[in-house]
Parts: C-alpha cells; sequence; structure tokens
C-alpha cells in the first residue's frame, strides 16, 4: 500500500468531530429570545431559519460585538439584523481538513454541516476543530491540561 493511500485512509470525516446538538430559532426571533435559547441549551451558535431556510447563524461574539458593546436594546434588536448570512457549511463526508480551510478562508467559528440531501444534520466550530488536534497531536502533560482548559467544555 502506498503511502499516500494511507494518508487518505486515515483522514477524518467531518461527522466524527461535529456536534449533532444544533438549535435553530425563528429568524423572526428578537436577539434577547435567541440569547435565552443559547443560555438554556448550552450552545455557542444557533441558526436562524424562515420556515425550512437557513437564512443566517448568530454567535456569542455577534451577542457581544453587536449588542454588548453597543449597550443595544436585545428585547428591540433583531435576530436578523446582528446574524451572519449566507451561512457557511460542510457535508458531513468532506475531511476535517476542507472544513478547517473554509473556516480559515471564510474567517468564521461555526459551520452548519449538512447530508447529501442538504438538510442540516450538525454544526462543527473551531472548538470541535482544537479538540481533534490535540487528539492527533500526541500532547500530553501540561500542554494538554492547557488544551483542555481552553477547549473543553
Amino acid at each position: 500500500m502506498s503511502k499516500r493511500v494511507r494518508q487518505r485512509q486515515i483522514k477524518t470525516a467531518v461527522e466524527d468531530i461535529m456536534s449533532n446538538k444544533v438549535v435553530a430559532v425563528d429568524a423572526d426571533s428578537s436577539v434577547q429570545q435567541v440569547a435565552q435559547e443559547m443560555a438554556k441549551r448550552n450552545v455557542s451558535s444557533v441558526i436562524l431559519k424562515d420556515g425550512e431556510k437557513m437564512v443566517g447563524i448568530l454567535t456569542e461574539r455577534d451577542l457581544v460585538r453587536n449588542v454588548c458593546a453597543k449597550d443595544a436594546l436585545a428585547s428591540k434588536t433583531p435576530a436578523t439584523a446582528i446574524m451572519s448570512a449566507p451561512v457557511q457549511s460542510v457535508n458531513k463526508n468532506s475531511a476535517v481538513e476542507a472544513a478547517a480551510k473554509i473556516m480559515v478562508d471564510s474567517g468564521v467559528r461555526h459551520l452548519a454541516v449538512e447530508d447529501d440531501y442538504h438538510e442540516l444534520v450538525g454544526m462543527v466550530t473551531a472548538t470541535d476543530m482544537a479538540r481533534h488536534l490535540r487528539k492527533r497531536l500526541d500532547v500530553s502533560g501540561a500542554e494538554l491540561e492547557l488544551l483542555e482548559a481552553l477547549y473543553m467544555e
């Protein structure tokens, strides 16, 4: 077996590191309603939907930069006013490296994960990527403790 074939076989698919815990909320929600749902479900992002269509993503970072930092009234701010759109996505069968490239090229930390029928099946985050990398790098001792403190929920 060639070295190239062996390398291809050890690639990890996005579905192997993604979270199945996807929270979707109605695009007509206020930022306060979205933040409450994020807190209740313990997630760092939500997908905003208009019916079945993904129209945007709202993250904790969006809340901090666009509501808290600007002293905006969360109950009166529409989620669509601060969401990121379009939603960057990746197929669940894609290699983790391909997802990381999309994140870097797009400047995002969250990717929606879709199946072959373009149905939303998960979310992959920069934290998921860091956990995956930590496992692949055989990190131990103080470095491992630091990575776990930074990226474990």
